[in-house]
């Protein structure tokens, strides 16, 4: 039987993790005074980035460990052909990962040995702001970026209603927002495109992709917390003008866009957003051997294919397609201001990114967007300005 010597006293753990699983775990992530995210994970022999890209085995979650010790073992031989170790069970200190103790009885066990060269994260650097994500892998020279989407709010009448008038608000759509960026060769196995060789990746794509997480929430002087699901819509009213002594305070001559109004005439100021996940999936494929049952015995005279005829060996070469991918919620991210997190479901822990790319959209009594004489958008980023006049004062349609 063919084995390797592998005296180089690897501590696996019992239940060994495939790459799939690793490589959905979140990065290591902080909050950046420019008001970027930095986030570092192990990036492999590939990996590089200005925080490292090695496996971080360190307890970096800013609490002791638990004092104690696990069983995990240690691999003296690995034998390729039957994917098992021999190895010695021993005991690891939780915090320092010092050997404590050492059976003396060895053991076989199927196992399969780390594969370093694929990534458990792609991304090396990761950055969050305002207008979008970015993650790249500086080692791979691959990046991708995505936006966060315009959401909609439709309004009627706007940018000025009448007290106790119905004025609508609706949900105009929350749509998602993907990014890629790529490489086409990544020579790991030391290879080339010409002439690859085993462990050689092709087609990498990476992808993020943020998704709508959670119904629209509008806050609006005076009349209080709106949520709207896709397309909902609700009619509203104020019982008062916009005025100083009501906490109207903002005038429509300080706010860009507002020129239909007169410029002393205060505002309500509320606002608008909506909670968003991010996600992240990794494409390539990878130049890999084939096994199958060869005629005869294998090197050491054995047979353990073909009913007793043939032994299992390499058959050919071909590029095989994979694919991983995870959520890196903001929980991740160290320092993250308080405005960007989103607890959707109220538990105490933030579970999405709040998007505040928000477009308003005036409506006709239709409910219509485009008719010509009404249709026009406003973008303050998530600022909602809206002014209310007294019941005998002018609507604020376009052309009156």
């Amino acid at each position: 039987m063919k084995r390797a010597s592998l005296f180089l006293l690897l501590i696996v753990l019992l239940s060994v993790q495939p790459l799939s699983v690793l490589a959905q775990s979140a990065p290591s992530c902080s909050f950046q005074p420019d008001g970027s995210i930095i986030c570092t994970t192990g990036g492999g022999n590939e990996g590089g980035g200005e925080e490292g890209g090695g496996n971080n085995n360190n307890n970096n979650s800013g609490g002791a460990c638990t004092p104690g010790n696990h069983l995990a073992f240690q691999v003296v031989e690995y034998y390729s052909e039957s994917s098992s170790c021999k190895v010695f069970p021993i005991r690891v200190d939780n915090c320092t990962g010092q050997v404590l103790h050492i059976i003396e009885q060895p053991a076989v066990m199927p196992c399969e040995l780390p594969n370093t060269t694929p990534p458990q994260h792609p991304c090396t650097s990761f950055s969050v702001t305002a207008g979008g994500i970015t993650c790249t892998n500086n080692g791979w020279n691959v990046s991708a970026r995505v936006t966060f989407p315009e959401i909609y709010l439709d309004v009627r009448p706007y940018p000025a209603t009448l007290v106790r008038w119905p004025t609508v608000v609706r949900n105009g759509g929350m749509p998602e927002s993907s990014g890629s960026g790529g490489v086409n060769y990544i020579p790991n196995g030391g290879g080339s495109p010409s002439h690859p060789q085993v462990g050689d990746w092709q087609n990498l794509r990476l992808i993020l992709t943020l998704r709508p997480a959670g119904p629209m929430f509008v806050t609006l002087p005076l009349v209080g917390d709106l949520m709207l699901s896709n397309g909902a819509s609700q009619t509203i009213q104020w019982e008062v003008p916009s005025h100083p002594a009501v906490g109207a305070t903002t005038l429509a001559g300080s706010v860009s866009g507002l020129e239909e109004l007169p410029g002393d005439m205060p505002l309500f100021v509320g606002n608008g957003r909506a909670p968003y996940k991010l996600f992240w999936e990794l494409r390539y494929q990878e130049y890999e051997a084939i096994e199958g049952c060869l005629a005869g015995p294998n090197g050491n005279g054995n047979y353990n294919c073909g009913g007793g005829t043939g032994h299992r060996g390499i058959t050919g070469y071909e590029w095989k397609s994979h694919s991983s991918g995870g959520e890196i919620p903001p929980s991740a991210v160290a320092n993250l201001p308080a405005a960007r997190m989103a607890d959707i479901n109220n538990d105490g822990t933030p579970d999405a990114y709040w998007d505040i790319n928000l477009t308003l959209r005036r409506m006709d009594d239709a409910g219509s967007i485009s008719n010509p004489q009404y249709q026009r958008s406003w973008n303050w980023g998530g600022i909602i300005y809206w002014a209310v006049r007294e019941g005998q004062g002018q609507i604020g349609w376009p052309g009156q």
